[in-house]
């Protein structure tokens, strides 16, 4: 019953945090990359379904409505969050892999439901598509996504996830054209893009757990400058992952 509680306290701590993953900049930065990726035919027919809303505001819509009560069902979405033995903390059709999966199933079926419906599904997917890239969104109960994780930053106290939400991104002034050169320095030949882009969220949520080692190489519990230009390169390369991974979504359904 103890152990029932703490979970309990655990689970509604960690989702009445704010939730955003990579900072309105960062999920900004993923819709460009994931536009300058595709035809304007796929462009047209996804601007359709976005009516008048821009790829930049679709892709951090669901930060901007957390402000508002009325949309605290959401806040599961954001995380796939695991206890220590890897049994899933949320309900499990309430978390990212499953909320993002379903909302792609769906775009399948766009022709036959209504704007208003693929609307609200297309901008999910845009927004869920960068929590998946974000490490500490793929992260562990025992911390509560690195925000039990207290840190002094430029003088001032943050957290581990508000440090790669936000704090790198702003600091390091990452815009499209630092991301363009990541993708250029990544040298993705075919095979490796097709790889990359492979259309299996599970795989892509591993892929981002890979990273998780790298966010918890702070020196002596502090993020010195080492460890932010590290952490900033990985940033980058997330960034555009997610990008790419979100343009082969769109691609495949709005061509």
């Amino acid at each position: 019953m103890r152990q029932f509680v703490v979970l309990f306290i655990l689970v509604c701590t960690l989702y009445a945090q704010p939730a955003f993953a990579w900072g309105i900049k960062g999920h900004r930065l993923i819709a460009l990359i994931a536009k300058s990726q595709l035809s304007d035919t796929v462009i047209e027919n996804v601007d359709y379904y976005l009516k008048g809303m821009s790829w930049e505001d679709a892709a951090c819509w669901m930060e901007k409505a957390e402000a508002n009560p009325a949309y605290d069902y959401m806040k599961p979405w954001h995380f796939f969050i695991l206890k220590a033995d890897n049994t899933l903390v949320q309900p499990k059709d309430q978390n990212l892999i499953f909320k993002l999966e379903f909302c792609i199933r769906m775009l399948q079926f766009r022709q036959i439901q209504t704007l208003a419906t693929m609307h609200e599904i297309l901008k999910t997917v845009f927004n869920l598509i960068g929590d998946l890239h974000q490490p500490l969104h793929c992260g562990s109960a025992d911390d509560n996504a690195g925000q039990y994780v207290k840190l002094t930053y430029m003088g001032k106290e943050t957290t581990l996830h508000q440090l790669w939400d936000e704090a790198i991104i702003e600091e390091k002034k990452m815009d499209i054209w630092h991301c363009s050169k990541v993708l250029v320095g990544m040298n993705l030949s075919s095979r490796k893009r097709l790889d990359l882009e492979k259309f299996e969220i599970v795989n892509w949520m591993n892929d981002t757990k890979t990273v998780l080692p790298e966010v918890y190489k702070l020196n002596a519990g502090k993020a010195d400058q080492a460890y932010i230009d590290h952490s900033a390169a990985v940033i980058e390369t997330q960034l555009v992952k997610a990008g790419l991974r979100l343009a082969a979504i769109l691609n495949k359904y709005f061509r």
